[in-house]
């Protein structure tokens, strides 16, 4: 009775809101694509033409879909309905389409429906995200779908999956229910969707994965639950498809048992509580190997091809904000495929690859973050590498050759550490310094906090820079020379936050330098650009610059496109070549509005405020001033002079008046 009642209410809304804008339906027709989306549509309208494929009525008022007048376009395979309030589905409504294959009804209100989809015997897409959907109802909604494909079921409220659930989708393939609130996932509830091949369950309350057993998936994404185990079912015969497992922000106690795994290239277990153990497990508790963590350590019968050992083809492996101490000996030998490996943000203390041939495709090591103090890399480990990521550890008294040996080795950020370069090669360096001259591949130096005291000659020849970070190292010391051999490859140079109040670098010979960062220095003069060069970016904040003369800048007005300068105490004239950048727009100045500038009379105004004839008037002013003091210096010295010979006749007179 109550369905009857919901049908006669919507047959009447849609009737008077026909009669109202039967006319007035202002949808953007494209080919046989009609776009209505947001224009407050209360009903499907009926005036548009009968051969349309595509029907986007998405963001709307809709509250009912009924038979009449969707069931008259009969030739639609695409129609999206998202975002509306729909809450009532005419029974067998989407029957009348029959080449339908694309349905979007994510974002309504299907909750509140008591009714199902009907067979939908042609459609491939199905969304349903955002609907309020409960453990159930997705069963009474979704019926027959014989050729569905993809299956949308996420932004919903479902606790728990039953073997039912997916009956009528024999032909799924990507299945996407993240953001449930699913706890329970009853067994074979995926044994009816034997192609499926793609399964999102992330963010959801999954505590435990056991018995994994589905063969033909590819994608898993497991990610931000709350799972503390994740175990393959036991079948030595399984030919498992999985590429691409996602595991990252759970409660894993330990490493997962993934070696069942070969086809495996994509694992990503960060943001878990993992923690390495020291060495295999020994005797009967090899048995126990699972739930030591140590089972799908790459680690099992050494004679093995490499090609077939477990996770012998992964490509990336991210172990990042674990709580993992020690890397165990061995545990990295047999990825030989690892491209990407990341171990940051972890209690790392010492880190080591010293056997040849190690990890020969690994392109990038992220190892930042931790407490390192030891590092030891072999001369033919690591060929491939490429970047080797060390930041915020706690590295010092290195051996001197610790980087020469990564022949391709692009990229190092050494920031904060204690890291301290050497001089040219053969010179005579402090005890622990680290060698950085002669590594041919190397294009990308970071130094920032190092607690540097001195930068010696030749520290980077026969290293062709690109981009060089020596910022934040309080009182150091840039001996002449530091940087030299650099002059033809440096493109970017960082100082910033050094202290210094001279600067031993000629500037001027570092023909490719495009951006170079002084701030936070006590700088007061720049070393003479006389002719063109390629600076773009100059950043001089937070200095002592009271003058930039065109003397010293002229080269660089072909170039320069970005200049900082806030933070000196800037001279409000005798700065012509800096006026006539802000007058002419040809640098840009950051900050222009905000820079001030000081009078001889110590008044402050802002530079863009100044006039030429400021600077004529305190010329003026200073000219009149030397005058009058001029005046009267040659009057004093005038009237001295009278007074002197005033009394020289006067004691002459007196003493012929007393002979």
């Amino acid at each position: 009775m109550s369905h009857q009642i919901l049908l006669l209410l919507a047959v009447l809304t849609l009737g008077l809101a026909t009669f109202q804008h039967r006319d007035k339906v202002p949808c953007k027709m494209v080919n046989k694509e009609a776009l209505c989306q947001c224009l407050g549509l209360l009903q499907v309208p009926s005036v548009l033409p009968q051969d349309i494929k595509a029907l986007n009525l998405s963001g709307n008022q809709l509250q009912s879909i009924l038979a009449s007048p969707l069931g008259s376009y009969t030739a639609l395979s695409h129609l999206d309905l998202s975002s509306n309030e729909i809450s009532f589905l005419q029974p067998g409504v989407f029957q009348a389409l029959p080449h339908l294959q694309h349905l979007n009804l994510a974002h309504n209100r299907l909750a509140l429906s008591t009714g199902g989809l009907g067979p939908l015997l042609h459609v491939k897409f199905l969304d349903l995200s955002g609907n309020s959907l409960y453990s159930g109802l997705v069963e009474q909604l979704l019926g027959e779908a014989p050729v569905l494909r993809i299956l949308t079921l996420a932004e919903n409220s479902l606790t728990r999956l039953a073997r039912q659930t997916f009956w009528g989708t024999p032909a799924l393939e990507h299945l996407d229910l993240h953001s449930n609130v699913l706890m329970d996932i009853e067994d074979g509830t995926f044994e009816a969707m034997p192609h499926l091949t793609h399964l999102n369950l992330s963010r959801n309350s999954l505590t435990c994965i056991s018995d994994f057993s589905l063969q033909q998936l590819q994608v898993l994404d497991l990610s931000c639950n709350s799972i503390e185990a994740f175990q393959m079912a036991p079948e030595p015969q399984a030919r498992y498809q999985l590429t691409w497992l996602d595991l990252r922000e759970n409660k894993l106690l330990h490493f997962p048992d993934l070696a069942a795994l070969p086809r495996l290239t994509y694992l990503n277990v960060s943001n878990n509580l993992i923690r390495l153990p020291a060495g295999p497990p020994q005797g009967d508790k090899a048995i126990h190997a699972p739930s030591e963590g140590w089972s799908a350590s790459p680690l099992s019968n050494p004679s093995r091809n490499a090609s077939t050992h477990p996770l012998s083809q992964l490509l990336n492996l991210d172990l990042s904000y674990n709580e993992i101490e020690l890397v165990p000996e061995g545990f990295l030998e047999h990825l030989t495929s690892l491209r990407s490996l990341s171990l940051s943000r972890n209690c790392l203390r010492a880190f080591e690859a010293r056997r040849a041939g190690s990890l020969p495709c690994l392109v990038l090591l992220d190892i930042s973050h931790n407490a390192l103090e030891t590092l030891e890399l072999g001369t033919r480990a690591l060929g491939n590498l490429r970047t080797l990521l060390l930041q915020h550890n706690a590295l010092r008294d290195l051996p001197p050759y610790t980087f020469a040996g990564l022949a391709s080795l692009q990229r190092l950020n050494l920031q904060g550490n204690r890291v301290i370069p050497c001089g040219g090669p053969g010179g005579p360096g402090p005890s622990g310094c680290v060698d950085f001259s002669g590594i041919s591949s190397l294009r990308i130096l970071n130094l920032v906090d190092n607690e540097m005291e001195m930068l010696r000659a030749g520290a980077f020849l026969h290293t062709p820079l690109t981009e060089l970070d020596l910022s934040s190292n309080p009182g150091l010391d840039v001996a002449t020379g530091a940087l030299a051999g650099l002059e033809a490859s440096l493109e970017v140079l960082a100082l910033q936050g050094n202290g210094l109040e001279v600067l031993q670098v000629d500037l001027p010979c570092f023909s490719c330098l495009k951006h170079l960062n002084l701030a936070e220095n006590r700088l007061s003069r720049l070393p003479a650009w006389t002719q063109a060069v390629s600076l773009e970016v100059l950043d001089l904040r937070n200095n002592s610059f009271s003058l930039l003369p065109s003397s010293a800048m002229g080269g660089l007005e072909t170039s320069l496109r970005r200049l900082y300068l806030q933070g000196n105490p800037l001279s409000c004239c005798g700065n012509g070549w800096l006026a006539a950048q802000l007058h002419q727009g040809r640098v840009d100045v950051d900050a222009t509005q905000d820079l001030i500038c000081r009078f001889s009379s110590q008044e402050e105004v802002f530079l863009s405020h100044v006039r030429p004839e400021d600077c004529e008037k305190g010329g003026l002013k200073n000219v009149n001033l030397i005058i009058i003091l001029t005046f009267t210096l040659v009057s004093a010295v005038v009237l001295t002079m009278l007074a002197t010979c005033c009394c020289v006749r006067q004691q002459k007179f007196n003493q012929q008046y007393k002979a």
